[in-house]
């Protein structure tokens, strides 16, 4: 069982938060220079696009190198980092207005980068400051279209729209898996979820699974309708199949696919136990998913169609014998 995965990554979240906080800064700052000299509309939204998606890459390169796994706890990070890199962003954009529509000052991207940063050091503090700014510009508008100003509600509608485009692509890239880490290999492997929805395992089973006793899934019954239940993947590294397999929640999506949840537990089978494992699934349960027009080489998808009814044999395990039912001797 690969304990380590399971636990937060502390440092590697500390890092994500600093460095997104970071990069996010200092990208604001070039950012809203070159909106405020930028005059085409389109050019704005180009570059608004720009930037959630050179978040999103630093997010999903910190992840991997910092071996982040928890995608529930990377989104609070990323969440809370964003937060405070755009209202640093904003309390800039308050300094750069003020310079340029009141001191007439030409803003250029490296010159006055010292001046900008440490005129909005003084306002982060200044929540009252910051309120009255954005009330202010908001009620008088900072630019038109087609020699229409925009304000008020308008230009609220604008901005947030600005602002989900820039926050929305690092929130998912944060919420996306960046895969499975597995410490004994030091390395990020695929899966290929199996074609089997089981009825949840509860602690001994695990407990057994977690010893390499794959008779517990073996003889688990498939769960095919509303039930909690788990699923099964096998791990892969490099296009080729490693010794592991990992255990989640699962749970049905609309289309009536098998979709894994939490991850639960990687246990260390061994190759042939895997292959073993794969044998003795298709020959106990793969009659019943062909029943259900559910063809075997779809390790993703099961069928929504009413659940048959597994006769006896099909719920035995493979290595017990069904007795023949005894004669009738009435009478003899």
């Amino acid at each position: 069982m690969n304990e380590a995965e399971r636990k937060s990554n502390i440092p590697g979240l500390i890092i994500l938060f600093v460095a997104l906080t970071l990069i996010g800064v200092i990208l604001s700052y070039f950012y809203i220079v070159y909106q405020a000299n930028a005059h085409n509309i389109w050019a704005n939204i180009i570059a608004n696009f720009v930037f959630g998606l050179v978040l999103a890459a630093v997010v999903y390169i910190i992840k991997r190198l910092m071996r982040i796994t928890s995608n529930v706890v990377s989104v609070v990070v990323v969440t809370l980092s964003l937060a405070v890199a755009m209202y640093v962003m904003w309390n800039m954009w308050f300094v750069l207005m003020i310079e340029i529509l009141y001191n007439w000052q030409e803003i250029s991207a490296f010159g006055d980068m010292g001046h900008m940063f440490s005129s909005t050091l003084e306002r982060l503090t200044n929540w009252g400051l910051f309120t009255d700014h954005l009330r202010y510009f908001n009620e008088r508008g900072t630019w038109s279209l087609n020699s229409s100003q925009w304000y008020g509600l308008i230009l609220s509608a604008v901005w947030a729209g600005e602002f989900l485009v820039i926050i929305a692509f690092p929130l998912i890239a944060a919420y996306a898996s960046a895969g499975l880490f597995l410490n004994e290999l030091n390395a990020w492997v695929k899966e290929k979820l199996m074609n089997y929805g089981f009825a949840a395992f509860d602690d001994h089973e695990l407990d057994r699974l977690a010893s390499g006793d794959i008779d517990v899934i073996l003889q688990k019954p498939l769960e095919t309708h509303g039930g909690p239940m788990n699923a099964v993947a096998v791990c892969y590294h490099k296009g080729e199949p490693t010794e592991f397999i990992a255990l989640y929640k699962a749970g049905w999506d609309n289309e009536g696919a098998l979709s894994k949840g939490r991850h639960i537990m990687t246990v260390r089978l061994g190759v042939e136990k895997i292959d073993a494992l794969d044998a003795g699934l298709q020959a106990i349960h793969y009659p019943v998913a062909a029943e259900k027009n559910v063809p075997n080489d779809t390790p993703n998808t099961i069928a929504t169609a009413d659940p048959v009814e597994p006769t006896i044999a099909e719920t035995k395990p493979q290595n017990e014998v069904i007795e023949p039912a005894a004669p009738d001797v009435d009478g003899e």
